[in-house]
Order: C-alpha cells, then sequence, then structure tokens
C-alpha cells in the first residue's frame, strides 16, 4: 500500500485528478473537456498514472474506455481523498471572507420534508436577512459538520460528546414498527420482535445507527431478523415500506415524518427510547438555548410534535 502510494505521488497529483475526471466522465474527451485542457494531455497523464500504478487500469471496446477492478478502488480511494481537499481549500478561503449572514442547518434526510421548512420559515420571519443552507446528513455526518463549523446548529440524536456540543431535548421517542397498511400485522396494537422474526426487515447501514437490529436473533434464539434492503439514508426506507417489500423498526420521531406516505406505525416490543435535541457547537458566540434562532428551533419542532403525535395503533 505505502509503495503504491510513493508511485502515485511520483506521477503528481495532476495525473491523479485527470485519472478521477477519466473515471467520473467516462471518457479522455469529455475528461479534457471538463478540465479544460486538450485531450492528448489527458492521455498523457493518464500513461504516467498507469506506469505509477504499474498496470493498465482500462479497457477498450466500442463503448469507449471501461475501468477494470482495480481502476476503480483506486478511483474510490482518491474520490475521498480529493472531497477532503475541497473542504479543506473551501474552509481556508472561508476563512479570510467577511462572514456572510447565513445559516447552516445539518438534519436528517427525511426532516426537508416538512419539519426544516417550516423551520426555515420561522427563522426566516425572525431574521429575513439570513441566507439559508441545508445539509441532508446521516447521524455521524451531521455531528462532524457542526463540529467543524460547516454547519452552524443541527437536529440530530444523542449520544453526543458533552465535550464538544451543547443541545436542547426536543423529543423522546420510542421504537415503533412501520409498515404497508394492507399487511397482516398492521392492525395489532403491539408488535413484538417475535411478529416479524420471519419478514423481511428494510433497515439503516449498521454503521449509522446504534440499532443493530440485523445483528439480532428474536424470540427464543430460533427466528433470527432477516435484513433484506439495507439503506444509508435515514428516513427513506419509508419509500420501500410503501411499496410492501418489507417493515421496519424505526423511532416516533422519524415516523411521524412519513406523513406522505400511506404507512402504519405501531408501537414496537421491546422498546428502546431515543432523544432528540437541537444542537450546536460548545462555546458557540451565536448560539445557546437561550438564543433566539435556538428557542425558534425548538418552538417549532416541539409544536409539530404535538400535532404530529397520534396514539400509535
Amino acid at each position: 500500500m505505502e509503495e503504491l502510494s510513493g508511485r502515485i505521488s511520483k506521477a503528481g497529483f495532476r495525473s491523479a485528478q485527470i485519472f478521477r475526471e477519466i473515471i467520473r466522465t467516462g471518457s479522455t474527451r469529455r475528461a479534457a473537456r471538463e478540465l479544460g485542457i486538450t485531450q492528448s494531455a489527458v492521455s498523457q497523464h493518464l500513461k504516467l498514472f498507469e506506469d505509477a500504478v504499474g498496470e493498465k487500469l482500462f479497457a477498450r471496446d466500442r463503448r469507449g474506455l471501461i475501468p477494470t477492478t482495480r481502476a476503480i478502488d483506486i478511483y474510490n480511494r482518491l474520490d475521498r481523498y480529493f472531497e477532503t481537499l475541497g473542504r479543506i481549500e473551501k474552509e481556508i478561503t472561508n476563512s479570510f471572507r467577511t462572514k456572510e449572514n447565513r445559516l447552516t442547518i445539518a438534519a436528517p434526510h427525511i426532516l426537508s420534508f416538512g419539519l426544516i421548512p417550516k423551520i426555515i420559515l420561522a427563522v426566516d420571519n425572525l431574521d429575513p436577512s439570513l441566507e439559508f443552507h441545508f445539509r441532508a446528513q446521516r447521524y455521524d455526518e451531521i455531528a462532524q459538520s457542526v463540529l467543524t463549523g460547516e454547519a452552524d446548529i443541527g437536529i440530530s440524536r444523542l449520544p453526543l460528546d458533552e465535550r464538544f456540543f451543547e443541545w436542547y431535548i426536543v423529543a423522546e421517542s420510542k421504537s415503533v414498527c412501520v409498515l404497508h397498511p394492507d399487511h397482516y400485522l398492521s392492525e395489532k396494537d403491539i408488535i413484538t420482535a417475535d411478529d416479524i422474526a420471519d419478514e423481511p426487515l428494510i433497515l439503516l447501514e449498521r454503521e449509522y445507527t446504534s440499532n443493530k437490529l440485523g445483528n439480532l436473533t428474536f424470540g427464543r434464539g430460533e427466528f433470527p431478523a432477516r435484513p433484506k434492503i439495507y439503506s444509508d439514508t435515514i428516513g427513506l426506507d419509508a419509500s420501500f415500506m410503501a411499496y410492501g417489500m418489507g417493515v421496519t423498526v424505526d423511532n416516533e420521531f422519524i415516523a411521524q415524518q412519513y406523513q406522505m406516505f400511506d404507512l402504519r406505525i405501531v408501537p414496537f416490543q421491546p422498546a428502546a427510547t431515543y432523544h432528540y435535541v437541537v444542537f450546536w457547537r460548545r462555546g458557540s458566540e451565536k448560539y445557546s438555548r437561550h438564543s433566539a434562532i435556538v428557542e425558534t428551533f425548538v418552538e417549532i419542532i416541539e409544536r409539530e410534535q404535538s400535532l404530529r403525535k397520534e396514539p400509535a395503533g
């Protein structure tokens, strides 16, 4: 691995950048157009890069350049590096600019369908000069965005590290089972782990959630859970359930955002408890429990909770 990195560094940053663009665009011609250089220069840099790697990274057929498995592996690594470099460059540039009057919010994707627009509307009434940015992210990404200053304020769930963040709890949320209204379990008052032991499950990827449901064995150990579909996006598994493709165990706060889907939400046992929070970076000069923007977030979320919450079952 270190030997490969050394060879690539000799090929140069520019060659790696051009290789990445060839993968992204699918041809040397389109890569040249995107980068504003000649196709010949792209081909020369590709040869330098392949020499550094020690093997050909593309096959040619009538469709054009076809990346090898090795090329895709290298691209995935390079793409992460370039994304990180882009964020660093943006932060350096922004650190020397006059601060804009803007508010960047990080929150789960599903909140963008209802809750976030209502929050932005209320905050805009509070300060019409604000420019708003919304980052739809997973829980781990939300915390990272607030920590690095890429987002000013976040909506997430505990645990968070109190060394770095302050927060206000806006919802205590219990486990629920979410399923299609025509599902044979939809009329039960409570759904248990045994009930869904043989059901195809729709789950968040395990690294993105503390609920490792796919690792559990239900009942007396006779019926392992059967994950059917994994997603890396909080809440959008509802679209699969709307088509009757499985069931999921979620929590009330997220499930209450599914109003655009015709789904049944039923209390689940054994239940876990989650706490959702509005949070910001500790020591912030602009945000605290008593700042007007934080109070507006809390007011809107708590109001929506009271309006949406219906007896599940």
